[in-house]
């Protein structure tokens, strides 16, 4: 059983133009419940607005922060950055628009105590107001157990970092966030997960801005292609995955591709991508595999850059 001054947690937080977001991500943070040690790194990805100056007015008068700045690079390499800049054992990874509940972080300790295990994750839900963020009622002591998170990578990108709780050792042996990519949340988690299987706490411990124009979930065709690409890097550079597993891997691979041309830009049943899915899904074992570097040209161009 976890007992509070037993470990330590960073809080790291990743920012790009999340001004208006700030007060209220840096105040649930600072007021994470818990008697254990605490450090905060907040590393700013070249914003372009007021958020340097408003992490600096938040922060001032602290001893336990560090404030980081970079020219922007992309969330993967901002946040391998700020973890770089850790000491504590436990890593409590933030977007900048996320709001943490008042139990967050201690959950997540308790969590992974009670089971031994080296990464945590409970659920998330959505706001709109940042200044009028509600969570449920977290229970006394709630549900938890040993989660197959590595099926659900499988199947679609399951979270962002903001609802785990990661040893940092474990962060840096499964290799960080891939900085070949733009995006940091999937290849990591899948990573992690098929090195362990985390602890799954059955309540919220964190809220996600759904306000549109605010998020990089806003770009779908960004996130399916990575999503595609961290695959075909993890089935390149990973050994000892069940054949299964590669299966299920390709076939989910392809159908993304084949859903985004059809429900996007209007593919029909003659185009290639659905026989390359029916091929993925209902074809010899493998037969499909060396189109799989394909996948990555079906979703549209990314619009724009980070929001």
């Amino acid at each position: 059983m976890y007992k509070s001054g037993m470990t330590g947690v960073s809080f790291v937080v990743t920012v790009y133009n999340k001004a208006r977001f700030l007060p209220a991500v840096l105040g649930a943070i600072f007021a994470q419940a818990g008697d254990f040690e605490r450090e905060f790194i907040f590393i700013d990805d070249g914003s372009t607005d007021e958020s340097p100056a408003v992490l600096a007015r938040l922060c001032a008068g602290r001893t336990d922060t560090r404030l980081i700045r970079q020219r922007n690079a992309g969330p993967a390499k901002a946040t391998n950055a700020a973890v770089a800049a850790a000491t504590q054992p436990w890593l409590k990874i933030v977007d900048g628009d996320d709001v943490l509940a008042p139990w967050c972080t201690q959950s997540l300790l308790e969590a992974a105590a009670r089971l031994g295990t080296r990464f945590a994750v409970g659920r998330t839900v959505s706001y709109r107001d940042p200044a009028r963020v509600t969570f449920p009622v977290a229970p006394a002591r709630p549900a938890i157990h040993r989660h197959d998170l590595f099926a659900e990578c499988l199947r679609n990108a399951p979270c962002n970092l903001t609802p785990t709780l990661i040893d940092r050792a474990l962060y840096w042996e499964a290799g960080g966030c891939d900085e070949r990519l733009f995006i940091q949340d999937f290849s990591l988690l899948l990573r992690l997960s098929w090195r362990e299987k985390p602890a799954a706490l059955e309540t919220v411990v964190s809220a996600s801005s759904d306000l549109p124009g605010n998020r990089l979930t806003d770009n779908q065709g960004l996130i399916l292609k990575e999503t595609n690409q961290a695959m075909i890097y993890f089935l390149a550079e990973t050994t000892g995955l069940p054949f299964t597993v590669r299966r299920k891997a390709v076939e989910r691979a392809f159908g993304r591709a084949w859903k985004w041309q059809r429900r996007k830009l209007g593919a029909s049943l003659a185009s290639r991508w659905f026989w390359l899915y029916a091929l993925a899904k209902l074809g010899p074992p493998g037969l499909a595999s060396p189109y799989l570097a394909s996948t990555l040209e079906a979703f549209a161009a990314p619009t724009g850059g980070r929001p």
